[in-house]
């Protein structure tokens, strides 16, 4: 075995994905879940992910656990946005700390693991009708660049974190939106990614670490352009909101 890795919110879909590339490439895998897994973590509770990071000193931590909720952001119920601001921003930032805690101790204090946090081709841009989930995806980017130079500056090289930014998948976390026009920039790509190709990127980063790695590469490059001018988002969301749709529908999704 390479050592262990935790994989967050695999109980299905791209997590399920990670933890079974994970496993080809020799992991001990904790594939942990708020339900439906052998290991259950609920990730928006920090002292579980100090205990469970610490009972499995794991060499590699895939912060992977997330909510969806499409909506109207200024419309939606109170309870659902700050489980999904919980799950995926909070549960990002609890998770890393506590990998960060255990990684540290290594290599004489100096820290030695791989962290990698999913974030969003959604981290650059807006993304009207996910709001609020965009937004969690654009913070778990800043937050992890943030921490890398932290630990840079406190003589930690190597602790690697990276941010692993897929364009949209048919998961069941989106196929469960099909029908939902709010969720429509999900299906906004040229077509909908297999997850076990994110899946085989998140295990490249830990061999090859890079702070970002958009899949594909392309869409990562051409959103970043595109959001560098606030201005030019604004029209040119509404318009990746109408290919969106227009997939969505051919893919079976109703109003």
């Amino acid at each position: 075995m390479r050592g262990v890795a935790v994989v967050t919110g695999a109980g299905r879909g791209l997590g399920a994905a990670i933890a079974h590339e994970f496993r080809l490439a020799g992991y001990e895998v904790f594939a942990t879940d708020i339900s439906g897994t052998d290991v259950v973590l609920d990730v928006t509770d920090a002292e579980a992910c100090r205990r469970f990071a610490a009972e499995t000193d794991p060499v590699v931590w895939v912060n992977n656990a997330a909510v969806l909720g499409p909506g109207r952001a200024a419309e939606q119920p109170d309870a659902l946005l700050h489980r999904v601001v919980e799950t995926n921003l909070l549960g990002t930032i609890h998770g890393t700390r506590a990998a960060v805690a255990v990684m540290r101790r290594r290599a004489g204090g100096r820290g030695e693991g791989r962290i990698i946090n999913v974030g969003s081709i959604g981290s650059w841009f807006p993304v009207p009708g996910e709001a609020v989930y965009g937004a969690t995806k654009a913070a778990v980017l800043s937050f992890t660049l943030a921490l890398q130079v932290e630990l840079r500056q406190q003589g930690i090289s190597s602790i690697r974190l990276s941010v692993l930014c897929p364009d949209g998948m048919l998961t069941p976390m989106v196929t469960e939106q099909l029908h939902n026009p709010a969720a429509a920039l999900s299906f906004s790509g040229l077509r909908p990614l297999d997850p076990q190709r994110v899946a085989r990127q998140a295990v490249a980063l830990v061999d090859r670490p890079r702070p970002i790695r958009s899949v594909p590469r392309w869409r990562g490059a051409a959103i970043r352009v595109a959001g560098a001018v606030p201005d030019r988002t604004l029209w040119l969301a509404p318009l990746f909101t109408r290919i969106g749709e227009r997939n969505r529908r051919g893919l079976g999704g109703r109003s």
